[in-house]
């Protein structure tokens, strides 16, 4: 089984890719899905020192952690954001690679692809076989979070500009999808992938 890791950039279309390999047959499986269980899960040890590093700005009136207010700080807070990802992303590696594992046990899947906004970032690229960049204009991932989120397009901008540039997670590519067009085109572009992949990973 090939390690595949998948990123790109705030609503570059990501999860819309991600759900084409999946229906290609392809294991796939998100950072942001392990991060939120290991922050929000009852009981989270991590929650607590996050709560602890943060203060009770983010907490809910009965102690908890908000979710609302966590993501607001993440995209605001450089120096914070830097400090939660030393806490969680350990955790987060830790957990795909028991996936991983588990995974490759049941001997059925040519392709395990991870999808990590942090995967270029962090360092974890280096992990994987192959890295697929899904790419759009700055203008359409404006559009895309003030459609998704509500947000203003000032706050939309703001939070683009907090991560990493999109041009350099792109100079590490093996792979590069587009996401600018229809549904239709966008599945088209990630076939065209999965084709390239298995030729160049001898799966056919």
């Amino acid at each position: 089984m090939f390690h595949i890791g998948l990123t790109g950039g705030i609503c570059t279309g990501k999860s819309r890719v991600l759900s084409i390999f999946e229906e290609l047959g392809c294991y796939t499986f998100q950072a942001d899905e392990l991060a939120r269980k290991i922050i929000f899960s009852q009981g989270s040890k991590t929650a607590d020192q996050i709560i602890s590093l943060c203060g009770e700005g983010v907490c809910e009136p009965n102690g908890t952690l908000n979710r609302e207010k966590f993501a607001r700080l993440l995209f605001e807070d450089a120096e914070t954001r830097n400090a939660i990802n030393h806490i969680v992303h350990p955790l987060v590696i830790k957990e795909r690679v028991n996936k991983i594992r588990e995974v490759e046990r049941m001997n059925i899947y040519d392709f395990f692809i991870y999808e990590s906004a942090l995967l270029v970032e962090s360092g974890t690229f280096r992990d994987f076989e192959k890295i697929i960049i899904v790419y759009t204009s700055t203008e359409e991932q404006i559009k895309r979070a003030m459609e998704r989120d509500g947000i203003s397009r000032e706050l939309a901008e703001k939070r683009i500009h907090a991560q990493f540039p999109l041009k350099e997670k792109l100079k590490v590519a093996d792979y590069t999808i587009n996401s600018s067009g229809s549904f239709q085109t966008t599945r088209f572009n990630t076939l065209e992938v999965f084709h390239l992949m298995k030729r160049d990973l001898n799966l056919h």
